[in-house]
């Protein structure tokens, strides 16, 4: 395991008309269910310190939750469980990290990460005297921050590198707007930062620096949700074992400069942010509209 990348610690037809055609539709990978208890049956097992008991019921169902909807997105359950280990404080959170990932101390903003074996969360508990830009209450923040992370688990499990320290940093925008995309972070407001962005010509101009700035949320979410409008759910799957720039286009069969001009014109005529479920559907919805 090598150190973590930056972007980590934050993880159809019409393909001609840009430039050529998409990569052929191949099945999802196949996932084969554990051993005894189906992967639908068997709860994310959950582990929590003295201060977080109270409160273990409710994050169980929140992971549930996640959990579902994750699978629900890539129409296959999760090759593996994946342990949840709530954090009772910020130092506790910050020596979870794998020392080789040279994380040191963490930002106030860094409340959970996710990789193929686990999902780090710092406790909600505490968010409020050791966290900044998180919201205890607000229960629809808190739920798709947990799924964005167990999106990272499961991206994490069908990758070469399991916990992506040995992917290309030009691919961290990938890996950030597909977790923001099938957990539903991609709201109307994150949709209309990234046309703003893009209107003022704040836009990025070139995948590797996707991730970065205020708006990368939005930015990298639209991103991932432009790709499926071209090549469907499919393609997003068989996207996840990809680790290097240059074998990501091809399997996406766009150059870099078609694929951010064509986005911007798609993002500048969006008017709903695609849902987790819905995604190319919705998207080719509005254009026949």
């Amino acid at each position: 395991m090598g150190r973590a990348p930056s972007w980590c610690l934050g993880i159809v037809a019409v393909c001609a008309a840009v430039t050529g055609a998409c990569a052929a539709p191949q099945d999802p990978p196949r996932v084969e269910e554990a051993r005894g208890e189906t992967p639908e049956r068997a709860p994310f097992p959950l582990e929590v310190t003295a201060p977080d008991t109270p409160g273990a019921s409710e994050l169980e169902r929140v992971v549930a939750e996640g959990r579902a909807q994750v699978e629900a997105f890539f129409g296959a359950p999760f090759p593996e469980p994946v342990r949840v280990l709530v954090q009772p404080d910020r130092a506790a959170f910050d020596a979870s990290f794998p020392p080789e990932w040279g994380v040191g101390q963490t930002q106030c903003w860094m409340v959970a990460y996710g990789v193929a074996d686990r999902l780090s969360l710092l406790s909600p508990r505490v968010w409020r005297a050791e966290a900044c830009e998180h919201d205890p209450d607000d229960a629809v923040h808190v739920q798709r921050l947990v799924t964005h992370e167990l999106v990272h688990a499961y991206h994490g499990q069908h990758n070469p590198t399991r916990d992506f320290s040995g992917i290309e940093e030009a691919t961290g925008w990938f890996a950030e707007g597909l977790a923001v995309l099938a957990s539903g972070q991609l709201d109307a407001e994150r949709l209309a930062g990234a046309r703003r962005a893009v209107a003022e010509g704040r836009g990025p101009t070139g995948l590797r620096t996707a991730w970065s700035g205020p708006d990368r949320y939005g930015v990298c979410g639209s991103l991932v949700a432009f790709l499926e409008t071209r090549c469907g759910r499919e393609g997003l799957v068989r996207l996840l074992a990809a680790t290097d720039f240059e074998a990501f286009l091809q399997e996406a069969g766009l150059t870099e400069e078609a694929w951010l001009a064509a986005w911007r014109e798609w993002l500048l005529e969006a008017e709903a942010p695609p849902g987790p479920e819905t995604g190319a559907a919705r998207s080719a919805e509005h254009r026949s509209s």
